[in-house]
């Protein structure tokens, strides 16, 4: 009988312990399954913000450029060279000369080109990668998922 008692209890004592398992991972999955389209939205916000936040790194430094153009054309030698360039003007004292099939490198008159939509990457890691493979998220771009009614793209 007692054998029969203790054989028993084992089996039931494995029943259990099986029982507590089959129950931790039934609630492991479902919080899972709750949690993964949350948290999906947040990474996909993540990724949206670094995109937004190198855009905005970039307007800045052309603003900081567009600046430092207004500051110079602010200036006589600033006017001078913009008076030369746009209207031909030569002042008293010196002539003009044309010189042509020159390449220009860099004009300090000329506004930096404009920053485009969605322009910004970001940058690689080790996680990034692991979440965008666990998301499901194209490499190389995110899209806005809630598109602005007020800005427009040309295009």
């Amino acid at each position: 009988m007692d054998v029969a008692k203790t054989r028993q209890n084992a089996a039931n004592g494995n029943l259990k312990k099986m029982m507590i398992t089959a129950g931790i991972a039934l609630c492991i999955v479902i919080s899972v399954a709750l949690l993964y389209p949350a948290l999906r939205n947040y990474y996909l916000a993540y990724r949206v913000n670094e995109q937004l936040l190198q855009e905005l790194s970039a307007v800045e430094e052309r603003n900081d450029q567009i600046l430092r153009q207004i500051a110079y054309l602010n200036t006589p030698e600033g006017i001078a060279d913009r008076s030369r360039e746009r209207f031909g003007w030569v002042p008293l004292g010196e002539q003009a000369v044309n010189i042509t099939g020159l390449e220009v490198l860099d004009s300090s008159t000329q506004l930096p080109g404009s920053i485009p939509v969605n322009s910004g990457t970001m940058l690689k890691t080790w996680w990034t990668e692991f979440c965008d493979l666990i998301f499901g998220v194209e490499q190389e771009t995110v899209a806005d998922p809630i598109p602005d009614p007020f800005i427009t793209t040309v295009g």
